[in-house]
C-alpha cells in the first residue's frame, strides 16, 4: 500500500505521520503555537551553560583559525556598513541624540554593576569618588548589604547569634 501526504499527494515514509517533509516544516512553521513552543525549546537549548561554552569555543577556534580571505569579507562589509548607513547624518544625528546617550549610558551601568542592586548603585558611586575608595574596596564595603551574597549571609548570622546572646544577658539579669 502506497503512502501519500495528505497536503501535496506525494510519496511519504513508512515513518512519515501523513506528511512529506517539506510540508510537515510547512505545517510546522504555519502554527503559531508549534512555533513558539519551538522558539521556546531553542532557547532553553541555548541557555544551558555547556551549549553557551561550546558555541563559544567554536567562534574562538573559529575567528583565530579563520582564512584571511574571510577576514578580508569582514572588513569590506564593515567599510560597507559604515559608509552606506552609519555615516549617514540621520543615523548619525540619532546616535548622538541625548535621549540615546542616556540609554546607552544606563544599558553600561546595567552591564557593569550587574552585581549591585539599583538602590545601592548611588551608594557605590559615593564610596568611589568622595570616600576614595578602590572598586573592589567599595564593592566589599557593599557586599554585606546585597541579599545573596556571602557577606549577607555572615552578617545575617552574626546579627542573630549577637541577637540571642543580648536576650541571654538581659534574661540572667532579670532572673536575680
Amino acid at each position: 500500500m502506497d503512502r501519500v501526504c495528505r497536503d501535496c499527494g506525494g510519496p511519504v515514509s513508512r515513518q512519515s505521520k501523513g506528511r512529506c517533509k517539506p510540508c510537515q516544516i510547512a505545517y510546522m512553521q504555519s502554527d503559531p503555537e508549534i512555533a513558539e513552543r519551538r522558539r521556546a525549546a531553542i532557547k532553553r537549548h541555548c541557555a544551558q551553560p555547556e551549549v553557551k561554552s561550546a558555541r563559544a569555543l567554536r567562534l574562538r577556534n573559529y575567528l583565530q583559525n579563520m582564512p584571511e580571505s574571510d577576514r578580508e569579507k569582514r572588513r569590506e562589509h564593515g567599510r560597507r556598513q559604515y559608509r552606506d548607513c552609519l555615516s549617514r547624518p540621520d543615523v548619525v544625528a540619532k546616535t548622538l541624540a541625548p535621549e540615546v546617550r542616556r540609554r546607552a549610558g544606563r544599558a553600561r551601568t546595567d552591564t557593569v554593576l550587574a552585581w549591585c542592586p539599583p538602590e545601592l548603585r548611588e551608594t557605590y558611586r559615593e564610596l568611589i569618588r568622595r570616600n576614595g575608595l578602590s572598586a573592589s574596596d567599595a564593592r566589599a564595603a557593599l557586599e554585606p548589604s546585597i541579599p545573596g551574597t556571602v557577606a549577607h549571609a555572615k552578617l545575617t548570622i552574626e546579627n542573630f547569634n549577637l541577637k540571642q546572646k543580648l536576650r541571654v544577658e538581659r534574661q540572667q539579669r532579670e532572673a536575680y
